[in-house]
């Protein structure tokens, strides 16, 4: 589910199945302009007979794909273990957001009924968490169906006879978009940005159920649609690791949509809201202490402006977040090459955790850095210490931004994209 993905492109083969070749699937007439499809190499067009032995190699290869592809082989310990895992990641995440929010990161013991009964409430949904999730989720899915961006053809895949489907990719768009809205909602009273973290525990409980709502519902209308793919024959399993393989709506792959624009913005936005909301804090109190707020001129005089009062270690999460967003949405057109994209199914274990899971766990550090901040006992470090941290962080996300670009284009080189 990450940009550069750890699970590896297809042009490394199957992750369980190295015995299986990974020939090419486009044929060298395929060729086609800028990224818009997988074309041949030069030395596979100079003559006639290569052509010819490239297309013997073509028809061999996608029916050995297809042939690794119809089989089956349970992972994550089969039925009982994904079983096990789809009732315990909701518990978990309860678990562990109940301990940050009640317990400042402490872990109680979580058989004791005492536990529970104090915690159900900070995680039990309301209205307005579940109208601030399904909105933000059904904005995301309408900027991502109209807003402009680059088409990229994904690889071919076998159990489509070799077919490209095309994403569109208009990450930045919606991005930038994205931003501006909020900066305006938040502005002008709407909707402050502070209501995320402020409803925090209810927002994530809604996300989990709609996850799971998503996950039954896209395996019956896979199953009632008979647009199944490798299915092992049992019921739990083949929710969790999905029914489905390129599930869209219009022209929205819900697979890569899920992946990029829900978790990371929702992380981000997660880390924006408490940010802002230490930085009213801190101001509230330097008014109880009787104290003026610290003004910053910018520009000559021209904008005047309270100076931010957002603790350092809290800067520093909302920029590490804010980074990787932004390296998600700018290399968008990287993301239809990955193995969740070309392999993995839609199920419960991609829906979950990129619905629910990763913006509601990947956001601990931050909650926790503020909860300090509410009770009074905010975290600091020197100037100097969090400087260093700063140009480590930048410094780090430079050499691995660098590092996935020349990745792609050297896989981009491999397959003869132009």
């Amino acid at each position: 589910m990450l940009l550069q993905s750890e699970r590896g492109s297809w042009r490394g083969g199957l992750r369980h199945r190295s015995h299986c070749s990974s020939p090419k699937i486009a044929s060298p007439d395929s060729v086609t302009p800028v990224v818009r499809s997988i074309s041949s190499t030069s030395s596979e067009t100079e003559s006639g007979s290569d052509d010819e032995s490239f297309s013997v190699v073509t028809r061999e290869g996608a029916k050995k794909e297809v042939a690794c592809d119809s089989k089956v082989v349970y992972e994550f310990g089969g039925p009982v273990g994904v079983t096990a895992l789809m009732f315990g990641f909701p518990i978990l995440m309860s678990y562990m957001f109940i301990c940050l929010a009640l317990h400042q990161g402490r872990l109680p013991n979580p058989l004791e009924l005492e536990f529970w009964q104090h915690g159900i409430p900070a995680i039990t949904p309301t209205a307005r968490a579940t109208a601030i999730y399904l909105m933000f989720t059904l904005f995301q899915y309408i900027t991502a169906a109209t807003l402009p961006g680059i088409k990229v053809l994904g690889l071919p895949v076998p159990s489509l006879g070799g077919k490209q489907l095309e994403y569109l990719c208009n990450g930045v768009a919606t991005w930038y978009f994205d931003l501006v809205l909020v900066a305006v909602l938040h502005n002008t009273g709407v909707f402050p940005i502070t209501a995320v973290v402020d409803e925090i525990g209810p927002i994530m409980s809604v996300a989990m159920i709609w996850a799971i709502i998503v996950t039954i519902a896209t395996y019956i209308v896979g199953c009632v649609s008979g647009r199944t793919h490798r299915m092992s024959g049992s019921v739990p399993y083949d929710i969790f690791m999905g029914a489905v393989l390129n599930p869209r709506i219009g022209n929205v792959d819900l697979k890569m949509w899920s992946e990029i624009r829900i978790p990371w913005k929702i992380l981000f936005f997660i880390s924006l809201s408490a940010a802002v909301k230490d930085h009213e804090i801190n101001v509230a109190r330097r008014y109880e202490a009787g104290l003026s707020p610290e003004i910053w001129s910018l520009f000559g005089g021209l904008i005047r402006m309270n100076a931010i009062q957002t603790s350092a270690p809290l800067l520093f999460m909302l920029l590490a977040h804010c980074l990787y967003v932004n390296a998600c949405m700018k290399g968008e057109e990287c993301i239809p090459t990955t193995w969740d994209i070309f392999y993995e199914k839609w199920g419960y274990m991609l829906i979950f955790w990129n619905l629910a899971g990763v913006p509601f766990s990947y956001c601990y550090s931050t909650l926790y850095l503020l909860n300090r901040s509410v009770a009074n006992d905010p975290v600091e470090h020197t100037r100097f210490f969090m400087t260093v941290l700063f140009v480590i962080l930048l410094a780090a996300y430079y050499v691995w931004d660098t590092a996935n670009s020349q990745k792609n284009r050297f896989r981009m080189q491999q397959r003869a994209w132009k």
